[in-house]
């Protein structure tokens, strides 16, 4: 039982000059600089620069570098994006996910984050969702005596998510079945502005999911660690009642995973919901809300080393 809050370098370039000789025909002499008055002149027989042409020349290359700076930067991304469609052509369809990610995490391009993200998506059904072998999951072999909680335990993993990678309805297991084995450390990137949830292991994009935050932005920012997980969450009013799982009272819907206490911050979790309407909004006593579906795909991906943090 638990008790729940919720109730539950850039660098700029300066204008720039480059190295320009101004000659004539049969002129050996050095250019002399002579001081007329405020002005310089360049003299050397028949050229003659004054030293305001010489500076328009300059401003006007200046702003020519810099015209050719800004589309520079705004075509920086092409080669990712060119780089991601070579992978997928040779069939390297890992390599390309893990550009995309990148990409999307970092917001590389704000203005394609949807098609990276259904990319991404479309990608993870094979590299994630599907029991075909890739470089984060090893594929372990069914020996005599083994049962699935065992071998989740032993790769630091759930039960439930060998299951779903691997198509399984139910959790026999038959010895020398191939069972893929996701691996590696998942994290949680919580943003309050945008309402989402993106679910990474080991630093990649798996999925991203829609949330319901705290009015009066009562979810706090900040690391968390997890501190326990429930599937039927029995949810303890912060006025007073305590309601089991499937009473009309109990918000927390289908599954609670909850966030180890700080100083002043008790009670915090993310659970499911039975208000669905309220997601992508401020609704929440300062918990994270979301669908039961998307929560109980979450509940499968997070072990107790799992780190989530929230953001503005």
């Amino acid at each position: 039982m638990m008790g729940v809050v919720c109730m539950i370098n850039t660098s700029t370039h300066a204008g720039y000059y480059d190295d320009r000789v101004f000659t004539a025909q049969n002129q050996e002499m050095p250019l002399s600089l002579i001081k007329q008055e405020d002005d310089v002149v360049i003299y050397k027989k028949d050229i003659i620069v004054r030293s305001d042409e010489l500076r328009a020349v300059q401003k006007k290359d200046a702003e020519e570098f810099k015209a050719i700076e800004k589309v520079a930067s705004k075509r920086a991304d092409i080669p990712s994006l060119a780089m991601v469609d070579k992978y997928l052509k040779d069939g390297k369809k890992y390599e390309a996910r893990n550009l995309l990610s990148d990409l999307f995490i970092h917001g590389t391009i704000p203005e394609k984050q949807k098609e990276i993200k259904d990319q991404l998506d479309k990608l993870n059904e094979e590299i994630i969702f599907s029991p075909a072998p890739y470089p984060d999951a090893v594929m372990y072999t069914v020996q005599p005596g083994d049962a699935l909680a065992r071998i989740a335990k032993r790769f630091n993993t759930n039960y439930e998510l060998i299951m779903k990678t691997n198509g399984k309805a139910s959790n026999r297991l038959s010895i020398g079945d191939q069972l893929k084995i996701l691996t590696g450390k998942t994290k949680i990137l919580i943003s309050k502005r945008d309402f989402t949830l993106v679910l990474l292991l080991n630093d990649k994009y798996v999925k991203q999911y829609r949330i319901a935050t705290g009015r009066n932005n009562k979810t706090p920012i900040g690391m968390f660690e997890v501190k326990n997980k429930m599937k039927e969450p029995v949810w303890y009013s912060p006025d007073g009642g305590v309601f089991p799982y499937g009473h009309q009272e109990n918000i927390l819907g289908t599954r609670w995973i909850g966030f180890k206490d700080k100083p002043n911050l008790h009670g915090y979790g993310i659970h499911g919901t039975t208000q669905p309407e309220t997601i992508g909004t401020e609704s929440s006593n300062g918990c994270i809300r979301m669908l039961n579906r998307d929560v109980e795909e979450l509940y499968d991906f997070v072990t107790s080393d799992t780190e989530i943090v929230i953001q503005e």
